[in-house]
C-alpha cells in the first residue's frame, strides 16, 4: 500500500477566510435573524420579571395585558427559532451542493486524470467528511461568531442601567471565555488534520487488502495484513481521542468560567436583595424586578460565548477539510482553458508531476491530422500522464496553450469502463442504433460466437461481475470506440495484462480498423512498424520528448 501524498493549500485558514464572501449575505441573514430573537427574548425576560415581581411583592394576579404581551413574545421568540433552524439548513444544503457540484463537474469535464492520483478512501473522505465540515463552519460557526461579541455587548448596555455592578463582572468575566478558548484551541485544527489522514489511510489500506484477497491467501500474507490493520486502526483511535480530549478540555474550561461569571452576579443579586450589599445599582437598593432581569439576561451574555467555544472546533475541522480540498477548488476555477485544435506544430511545453518536479518536456511538439503516432518511454516515464494533458485533463500541471478537442477523440484505456447495464447500453452509451448495426460491430471484433451464446442477446446484463474474459472486454470496448467514429483515437495501452495472442488480435483489429484515423498510441513494448507514421520517445533521466519520423522507424 502507498499512501497518497496530500495535496495541501499553504493557508487553509486564509482561504476560509475568502470563501466566506461568498456566502457573506446568508450568513449575514442568519445571524441578523439570531439578533432579532435575543431583542424579543430580551423584551420577554423584561415583562416576566415584573410579573414575578408583582406576584411575589405585591402578592396580585397579573394583568390580562402583560399575559397576552407574554404570549405574543414567547409566540414570536419560537417563530425566530423556527426561521434561524431553516435557514440554516439552506445555508448547509448551498454549502455542500456548492463545492460538492464544483468538485464533481470539475473532475468529469476538465480533470479525470486527477481521479487517478488519490485512492477511493480520500475522495470518499472529501465528499463526505470534509465537504460536510465546511458546511458546520459556515452555517454555525460563523454565523455564532457574529452573534458572540453583538449579544454581549447588548446585554452589557441593558443591564448597565438596572445595575453598573453587574455590568462590570460580566465585562470582566467574558474575555476569560475566548482567551481560554483560544489556548485550548489552537492546536485543534492540527489535530483534526491528522484525524482526517489517518481515516483516509485506514480506509485505503481496508480498500487495498479487500480487493486483494486473493492475493493474500496465495501468499499466506493474510495474518501479517491483519497487523498492519490493526496498526492504522490504533492509530485512527490515537488520533480520535486526541480531538476528543481537546474538545472536552475546551468544553470544560468554558463551563468553568461561565459558571463562575454566572455565580458572581447570582451573589450579588442576591446579597442586594436581602440588604447586605447596598452598592452596585443606580438605585438605593436593587428591586426584585430589576434583579430577577439580570439573572435571567446573564444566562444569556454567557451563553453566546458558550455557543462560540462549542462550535470552536467546527472551525477546526473545516480549517482541516480544507487543507486539501482548497487547491482542487481554486483549481477548477482559476485555471484558463487552453486552446482545442485538431493540430499543432512546434509546440512548446513543460509537463510537471504531482510534486511540481518535471515530468515530461519538448521544445517543438508537432501533431498533424492523419498521423499514427506511437508514444513510448520506460514505465514511470509519463506516457498515460502526457497523453491525459494532451487531452487536457492535467490544465494544473502543465503549460499547454493547446489540447486535443474532447468532441472530436474516442479513447480506449488498459482497464475498459464497463457498466452493469445490458451488452445494447455498454455499446450506445444510451444513444439509439439498430440491432443490425451493433450485431456487424460485435462480427467485425469477433465477437459473434460470444454474442449467440448469451441468454439475451444484446439485453444480456452484464452485472457486476461480467462472465468475459480481459480479450472479450477489450473487444466490447473496440466496438464501443468503432461505433462512436471519432477522427481522433487515443489508446493507452490496450493490450496491457492481457496474454500475447490476446494482445496481438488486438492489435491486429485495432490496426485494420484506425487506417483513416489520427491515432495516439501509448505503449512501452509494442514495436515499430508500418502502421506507425511518427514515434514519441521520452528520455525517463531527462523528461525530454523526442520525436522520429517513419524512416527513422523502419530502419
Amino acid at each position: 500500500m502507498i499512501f497518497e501524498s496530500q495535496a495541501k493549500t499553504s493557508d487553509p485558514a486564509g482561504w476560509l477566510k475568502h470563501q466566506e464572501y461568498v456566502f457573506a449575505a446568508n450568513v449575514r441573514r442568519l445571524w441578523l435573524t439570531g439578533l432579532a430573537k435575543f431583542c424579543v427574548t430580551a423584551a420577554s425576560f423584561y415583562v416576566l420579571a415584573s410579573v414575578l415581581s408583582n406576584i411575589i411583592v405585591e402578592v396580585s394576579f397579573p394583568n390580562f395585558r402583560d399575559l397576552f404581551f407574554l404570549a405574543i413574545l414567547f409566540s414570536l421568540d419560537w417563530l425566530l427559532q423556527y426561521i434561524i433552524d431553516t435557514r440554516k439548513n439552506n445555508l448547509a444544503t448551498y454549502v455542500q451542493e456548492r463545492y460538492q457540484g464544483i468538485l464533481s463537474q470539475y473532475l468529469q469535464q476538465r480533470s479525470l486524470a486527477t481521479i487517478r492520483d488519490y485512492s477511493p478512501a480520500v475522495w470518499q473522505s472529501i465528499f463526505l467528511r470534509r465537504i460536510p465540515s465546511l458546511q458546520a463552519y459556515f452555517s454555525d460557526y460563523l454565523p455564532q461568531q457574529k452573534l458572540a461579541v453583538v449579544i454581549p455587548l447588548l446585554v452589557l448596555i441593558v443591564v448597565f442601567p438596572v445595575s453598573w455592578l453587574a455590568a462590570i463582572l460580566l465585562a470582566v468575566a467574558a474575555p476569560l471565555i475566548p482567551l481560554f478558548m483560544w489556548l485550548v484551541g489552537k492546536s485543534a485544527a492540527t489535530q483534526q488534520q491528522k484525524n482526517f489522514i489517518a481515516l483516509e489511510r485506514l480506509s485505503s489500506i481496508f480498500l487495498d487488502r479487500l480487493s486483494a484477497r486473493q492475493l493474500l491467501h496465495v501468499h499466506d500474507a493474510v495474518t501479517r495484513q491483519k497487523h498492519v490493520y490493526k496498526i492504522a486502526e490504533q492509530g485512527v483511535k490515537t488520533r480520535t481521542l486526541e480531538v476528543l480530549r481537546l474538545a472536552f478540555l475546551s468544553s470544560s474550561v468554558l463551563d468553568f468560567f461561565a459558571t463562575l461569571g454566572l455565580a458572581l452576579v447570582a451573589v450579588f443579586v442576591g446579597f442586594s436583595l436581602l440588604g447586605e450589599i447596598t452598592f452596585g445599582s443606580w438605585q438605593t437598593g436593587l428591586t426584585l424586578s430589576g434583579g430577577l432581569f439580570v439573572l435571567l439576561l446573564a444566562p444569556l451574555f454567557f451563553n453566546e460565548l458558550k455557543t462560540l467555544g462549542h462550535y470552536y472546533h467546527l472551525r477546526a475541522e473545516a480549517i482541516g477539510a480544507a487543507d486539501f480540498i482548497a487547491d482542487l477548488v481554486d483549481e477548477s476555477q482559476s485555471y484558463k482553458t487552453p486552446l482545442s485544435a485538431f493540430s499543432f506544430s512546434q509546440m512548446s511545453f513543460q509537463l510537471d508531476d504531482a510534486s511540481g518536479n518535471r515530468l515530461v518536456y519538448s521544445k517543438s511538439l508537432d501533431f498533424r491530422s492523419g498521423e499514427k503516432i506511437l508514444l513510448q518511454g520506460q514505465s514511470g516515464s509519463g506516457k498515460t500522464t502526457l497523453l491525459e494533458a494532451l487531452l487536457g485533463m492535467r490544465p494544473q500541471q502543465n503549460n499547454l496553450q493547446t489540447v486535443l478537442p474532447w468532441s472530436q477523440v474516442a479513447w480506449l484505456s488498459q482497464q475498459v469502463a464497463l457498466t452493469t447495464g445490458s451488452v445494447r447500453e455498454n455499446l450506445t452509451l444510451g444513444n439509439v442504433v439498430s440491432d443490425e448495426h451493433l450485431v456487424k460491430l460485435l462480427e467485425t471484433v469477433g465477437l459473434a460466437e460470444w454474442l449467440r451464446h448469451l441468454p439475451g442477446g444484446l439485453d444480456t446484463l452484464l452485472g457486476d461481475y461480467p462472465v468475459m474474459s480481459g480479450g472479450q472486454q477489450q473487444r466490447l470496448a473496440i466496438a464501443r470506440l468503432l461505433l462512436f467514429n471519432k477522427p481522433i483515437v487515443c489508446l493507452d495501452e490496450p493490450t496491457a495484462h492481457l496474454s500475447e495472442s490476446q494482445a496481438a488480435n488486438i492489435t491486429r483489429i485495432l490496426q485494420a480498423h484506425l487506417q483513416d484515423k489520427t491515432v495516439l498510441w501509448v505503449s512501452h513494448d509494442l514495436a515499430p512498424g508500418d502502421f506507425f507514421t511518427t514515434r514519441w520517445l521520452i528520455n525517463r533521466s531527462t523528461g525530454e520528448l523526442h520525436t522520429l519520423m517513419e524512416q527513422k522507424i523502419c530502419a
